[in-house]
Order: structure tokens, then sequence, then C-alpha cells
């Protein structure tokens, strides 16, 4: 093999080092954010300004990855991607102020975004379901570590939230060298090429023509409301609103992360047998049990832990498994922009859905985002049954699909 050649299985080792830092950068905020309000002199719903910049940076990064991947390849972007993380890390340690929180909130969010795009497009178009799933799993390892990880600074040692974003930000300078050093690498990949690949260069408004990548942005932005909705209140939600003590709230979100972890890893080996529709079928399920005792457990405290287990493993496949399922549904030419749709409206969703919660919060009750988390599944669930049985990429190889790819 060519030494320029980077082997399938070390950019999908890569891919997935990127992915945890990304799960831990993000999903610290889902315990500082309790912390940080206060001290910026802001109220708890300002949650939804501050997701609005994350979720512009990522947006930006997501809508604009198809051309920037077709001009300038996926290591340097990982590599740009990767130094705006480092730089919004130790800019949220250091700013100390409000309007600073959110410009370099944003810049993190553009890396962030960039990388997310990036790794989704080459993962899909080089691997299979199994492989989405483990590199999602890997976010979920992320997201699980976050937790305990600003709980032990703000907790244990009592250094404060800003000394994690600290120690985040010099573990992310070791995550750059390490995109630096296999810069040149991502390129070409022993994936053999064919004339089915995807074609980044078409332009976007040609791909949000597609029905199928409508109702699919559709899907991704209420999943993203779930996913990062359930995560970033849910602590807030078991200290403030049914005074559980931090320390064990830390842990039992740890266990919401975890559950995505698990699920994913589970489901990498399920989708080696079993039908991609039906594990989104039995996911979207769980999760709409998980929710309705979210609901059940400010009358029954057991079951909270229970209750966001569930909704994390019920969650845990649907977005990589749509993901690896883009090319099937919306056609190889469409795939690149298709993918960075979906990622990044997915991004707004976790951005307008939780800051709408936040504002029935402020104006009702603390149990408002228990109830209003249960609606949002239950919405997810009918989205994607619809999405799956209209435009499902098993299905009967059909007419109905080639009728709603326009050409």
């Amino acid at each position: 093999m060519n030494c320029q050649i980077m082997p399938r299985q070390t950019a999908l080792f890569t891919a997935m080092l990127i992915f945890i830092s990304l799960g831990m950068a993000g999903g610290m905020l889902n315990i500082s954010w309790t912390y940080i309000h206060p001290e910026v002199g802001v109220d708890f719903s300002d949650l939804g300004i501050l997701l609005l910049f994350a979720t512009s940076g990522s947006l930006l990064a997501a809508f604009g990855s198809g051309i920037l991947i077709s001009r300038f390849g996926i290591g340097p972007i990982a590599l740009v991607g990767g130094i705006s993380v480092t730089i919004g890390l130790f800019g949220i340690a250091l700013v100390g102020g409000w309007w600073g929180l959110l410009v370099v909130t944003f810049v993190m969010y553009l890396g962030r975004g960039t990388l997310d795009a990036g790794i989704n497009n080459y993962v899909s178009q080089s691997h299979g379901t199994a492989q989405m799933n483990w590199l999602h799993a890997s976010w979920g390892v992320g997201l699980t570590i976050a937790p305990l990880f600003m709980t032990l600074f703000i907790t244990t040692i009592n250094m404060g939230w800003e000394m994690g974003y600290f120690v985040m930000g010099v573990l992310s300078v070791a995550l750059v060298a390490l995109i630096a050093l296999n810069l040149r690498r991502w390129e070409t990949t022993d994936a053999p090429a064919d004339d089915t690949s995807p074609t980044p260069s078409l332009p976007l408004t040609k791909t949000l023509m597609q029905p199928a990548v409508q109702w699919s942005m559709l899907t991704f932005f209420v999943y993203g409301g779930v996913e990062i909705g359930t995560g970033q209140l849910a602590n807030t939600l078991l200290v403030e609103g049914r005074s559980i003590s931090q320390e064990v709230a830390g842990v039992w979100l740890s266990f919401y992360w975890g559950s995505f972890t698990l699920g994913r890893i589970m489901i990498g080996l399920l989708a080696l047998r079993l039908k991609d529709d039906h594990i989104l079928y039995g996911c979207v399920t769980l999760a709409s049990l998980g929710a309705f005792l979210l609901v059940l457990a400010d009358k029954l405290p057991f079951l909270n832990l229970l209750a966001l287990i569930c909704i994390g493993l019920g969650l845990s496949a649907i977005f990589p498994v749509l993901i690896s399922q883009t090319p099937g549904r919306v056609g190889h030419k469409h795939t690149t922009n298709a993918i960075g749709l979906q990622v990044g409206i997915a991004g707004l969703g976790a951005t307008i859905l939780p800051g709408i919660i936040g504002l029935l919060t402020d104006h009702l009750s603390f149990e408002a985002i228990s109830y209003s988390l249960l609606a949002i599944v239950l919405v997810l669930s009918v989205m994607l049954t619809a999405l799956l049985r209209v435009y499902s990429e098993t299905s009967n190889n059909d007419k109905h699909f080639q009728q709603n790819i326009v050409p």
C-alpha cells in the first residue's frame, strides 16, 4: 500500500477520537450552564440565545461543508475545524462575560460543525451502518464523560467550570496535532471508487428541491430538539425542579449519555443482522416510553434514572442510521450536501426547541421540561414513521422512491 494511503481502519479510529472530543466539548454545557448563567448575569432561558450562536456556527459550517470538502478535502477541513474548537474551549474558560461567551461559542461550534459534517461524510461514503453507529457511539463516549468531567471540577476539586473548559482545551490541542499528523492521508483510502460516488459540488439549491431531503430535514430538526433538549435540560429539571443533588444528577445525566454509547455499540452489531427500519421503529418506541416515564417520575422519583436510560437507548441509533440511509434515500449525487443539511438542521432543532422549553419553564414551572420533551418525542415518532414509509431506502427498490427523486 502506498505510504500516502491511510488504511480505512486507521481513518475510522481517528474519526472516532475526533467524535469523542466533540462529544465532550459540547456535553460539558449540560452541567456548566446551571453555574454559568448567574455568573455572567443572564437568566436560565438565555440558554436559547447561547444555543442560537452555537447553532449559527454549526449551520454555517454544515451547509457549506459540501463545497469546502470538494475544494480542499477532508484533511485540511478537519484541521481548521479542530483549531476552531480549541480556540473556543480556551475562550469559554477565559472570557468571563456574556458577549464574549457568545462569540467564542460561535467559533467553537463553527469548528464543531465543520468536523461533524466532514467526518459523517467520510464514514457514510467509506463504511456501513455498523461503523456509522460505532462512530456516533464515540460521540456518546464523549457525552458520557463530559458531565462527570465537569462535575469533578465544580464539586469534587472545587476549581470551577472554567477550569473544566481550560483542561478540555489542552486536550483539544493534542487532537489538533493528531489531525495534522494525518493531514495528507485522509484524501485517499483503500476503498474502491466507482461511478456512484457522491458529487460534493452539486448546487445546494438543487439538493434542497428533493422532497426526500426536505422531509429528512424536518425529521432531523425534531430529533435534534429531543436529543440535546433532554441532555441540556434534564440537569435543571432534576436539580432545581426535583431537588436532586448535583452529584447524583451529574451521574444520572452520564447514564443518559452512556446509554447512547451502549446503544450505538449494540446496534452497530445488530445492524449486521436486522433491517435498518426495524431498528428505527424499535428505537423511537423505546424513546417514547422513556419520555412518558420522565413525566411520571415527578411523583415516582425512582423512575428518573430509568426514564433517562430509556430515552438515551431509544435515541441512540436514530441519527447514525438515518445518516447511513442518506445515499439510498436521496440519491448519491445529493449525499454530500444532504448530510451537511441534515447535520446542520439537527443543530438548529437543538437550539430552537430547547430554547422554547426554556421559555415555558420561566413562565410555568420546571416540570414543563418533562411534558415538553414527551410532546416532542411523540412528534418525532410521527415524523420518523412517515419518513420511513414514504422514502425508505429498503422499500422494494421501488417506483415511489424513484418518483420522489427530482432529476
